[in-house]
């Protein structure tokens, strides 16, 4: 069965057609190869082939937008209710990601739409004559399309460089926040640095402190060891010591810096005074024993010549005997010898001298001899004992005298000899001490002017770590309220950019959408254009079969009767049939003249 189209809206479709405007959405290796589709005479049996499926996934916002489209009216009652929801129930967060998911729809609504348009178009071709302002529309509402996807496109490229402001403001951030972290980290650094070299000198002054008190309790212990020591030499002197150490010790606690020196000096005075008892004590010492050693030889001596003076006495005792018993004769004679005997006796002894005293004493009482001479033998023995103990007496007189004069001399030479060493001790001392108090005094000075720096050194130190200590934790505590403050930025920020990230996929899929749309709308007008160009053909078909009628009506006219003529052709023709108008083969021309247009437009 053949159909029929009224020629007003084959006139009316190349001006549609020229005023589409191109996509931007589409490529130009699309459009240069763009083919109008085929479509099949509806009683044919060949199958129409559906429209390609949208990949887009289930969007249910921009179902109402796609109902403004002129052909929605023919299907809008096959799309389900359900699935046309508020944007504002899905997202209230962004005013540009809630126009964006108001330009969604469902694949499944599109693909839906897609086929009952290409089944309409297909069904009924006659459908899109009777309503010729929806097909105005269409270019209008398709114009509006691009527009709104040139707008969003816009939008997109807004958000994203908006997105790249926010990275790179993040990462100016990030960079600062690592700045600050290093910064902080070298102050740490110094400042660790600083306080192991202060702890470092305080702990050397510690262990300095603690040697000059451990040298002060040793020196304090010698002390004390040395004034014992000298309290059991001599009491006198140590009590004179006792008095100096006392008033060193009131001096010491008035100066503690020059405590030390003065108890190193007290010290060497005790050891001086020590070593000077020491000297006289083995000094007196020698004296005792070489006095006990004079005294064994002086005695020794003694015993041996008294022994000697025995055997001598001894002897001349016997000769005396003897010479007594040849000599019975006065007294006189008997005295004279025994002088004699005696007389050999010393000068044998080496007491010669006593002779000649006694031989002046014997002259001058040479008239007491004679006097004497009377007496008898008795006597004579008497006055021998009474001189051997004159001279012994002489003997020991004399010996007592020798060994003092002995001491004397040795007194004398070790006198001389303790002076010189005195003297030259006490030289050698007095040039010590000289070079020791030199000593002293400069290491007092120097120790002075390092516990003076020290202090100052410290005093220093500790006002510079205050300050270093203040100013650390104040850099900490921007530090950290700066990080914070970054922190919260960067939080803010990375919301921003989550945000942005899905109204950029928002985006994306409203542009995936209408891209899908504009393909949608695409293949809808070329399945348009391809029924068109159906009934064009037939609609040419139609004609040319209007032509061979009417060539032979007018042949029936050219033989005559030409009102009867009409009336056969009224009869005849197909008129209900065909659904033509007589006013149509007026407008033959104008359709003849708009068909290659529209051929041109859809080549």
């Amino acid at each position: 069965m053949e159909v029929g189209i009224d020629s007003c809206s084959t006139s009316e479709i190349p001006a549609l057609s020229q005023d589409l405007p191109e996509s931007p959405l589409r490529n130009d290796a699309d459009s240069a190869e763009f083919k109008p589709l085929s479509i099949p005479h509806p009683d044919s049996s060949d199958e129409i082939p559906n429209p390609p499926e949208s990949p887009l996934k289930n969007d249910e916002t921009d179902s109402a937008e796609f109902k403004s489209l002129p052909f929605h009216n023919d299907f809008s009652a096959e799309i389900p209710n359900s699935s046309y929801n508020s944007p504002t129930d899905q997202v209230q967060a962004h005013p540009d990601v809630l126009e964006l998911e108001s330009l969604q729809v469902s694949d499944q609504d599109a693909s839906t739409m897609i086929a009952n348009t290409s089944e309409n178009l297909l069904e009924s071709p006659v459908s899109a004559n009777r309503d010729p302002m929806e097909l105005e529309e269409v270019p209008i509402s398709y114009q509006d399309l691009g527009e709104r996807s040139v707008d969003m496109e816009d939008k997109v490229a807004a958000l994203q460089a908006q997105n790249l402001d926010l990275l790179r403001a993040i990462e100016e951030i990030s960079a600062e926040r690592a700045a600050l972290r290093n910064d902080i980290l070298r102050i740490e650094d110094s400042m660790r640095e600083r306080e192991e070299k202060l702890m470092e000198e305080l702990e050397e002054t510690r262990k300095e402190v603690e040697a000059y008190s451990k040298s002060w309790d040793s020196l304090h212990f010698v002390k004390e060891c040395m004034v014992k020591i000298i309290d059991r030499i001599d009491e006198e002197k140590t009590d004179t010591c006792v008095e100096e150490d006392e008033q060193m010790e009131q001096l010491s606690f008035e100066k503690e810096p020059e405590r030390l020196p003065e108890e190193v000096s007290i010290i060497n005075k005790l050891g001086a005074k020590l070593e000077s008892l020491f000297v006289e004590h083995e000094q007196k010492r020698k004296k005792e024993i070489k006095e006990l050693e004079n005294s064994i030889v002086s005695l020794t001596e003694e015993n041996r010549d008294i022994s000697n003076l025995l055997r001598i006495a001894l002897v001349e005792k016997e000769a005396v005997e003897k010479a007594l018993n040849r000599l019975k004769g006065g007294g006189e004679q008997k005295r004279v010898a025994i002088l004699q005997i005696a007389e050999r006796g010393l000068q044998k002894v080496g007491f010669g001298f006593m002779m000649g005293a006694s031989s002046t004493g014997d002259s001058t009482d040479g008239s007491d001899a004679n006097a004497g001479a009377r007496l008898d033998s008795s006597e004579g023995e008497e006055e021998v004992v009474s001189l051997a103990s004159t001279v012994e007496k002489i003997m020991k007189n004399l010996r007592l005298e020798i060994t003092q004069l002995k001491r004397a001399l040795e007194e004398s030479r070790s006198d001389n000899e303790r002076l010189h060493n005195l003297s030259e001790k006490q030289a050698h001392e007095i040039a010590e001490n000289t070079l020791y108090i030199k000593d002293l005094e400069e290491r007092e000075s120097m120790l002075t002017q390092n516990v003076e720096e020290l202090m100052i050194d410290l005093t220093d130190a500790e006002e510079e770590i205050a300050r270093w200590r203040e100013a650390c934790e104040l850099e900490v505590e921007a530090g950290k309220a700066a990080m914070e403050e970054r922190d919260r930025e960067a939080a803010i920020l990375r919301d921003e950019l989550e945000k942005t990230k899905v109204s950029l996929e928002l985006a994306n899929n409203k542009v995936k959408l209408k891209e899908e749309l504009a393909a949608a709308a695409m293949a809808a007008q070329a399945a348009a254009v391809s029924s068109l160009r159906l009934a064009d053909s037939r609609a040419a078909a139609c004609r040319e079969r209007i032509e061979e009628l009417t060539r032979q009506l007018e042949e029936v006219e050219s033989k005559g009767e030409r009102k009867s003529r009409r009336k056969v052709r009224h009869i005849c023709w197909p008129w209900p049939a065909l659904r033509i108008n007589p006013a149509a083969v007026r407008r033959r021309d104008i359709n003849r003249r708009s068909l290659p247009e529209m051929e041109s437009l859809l080549r």
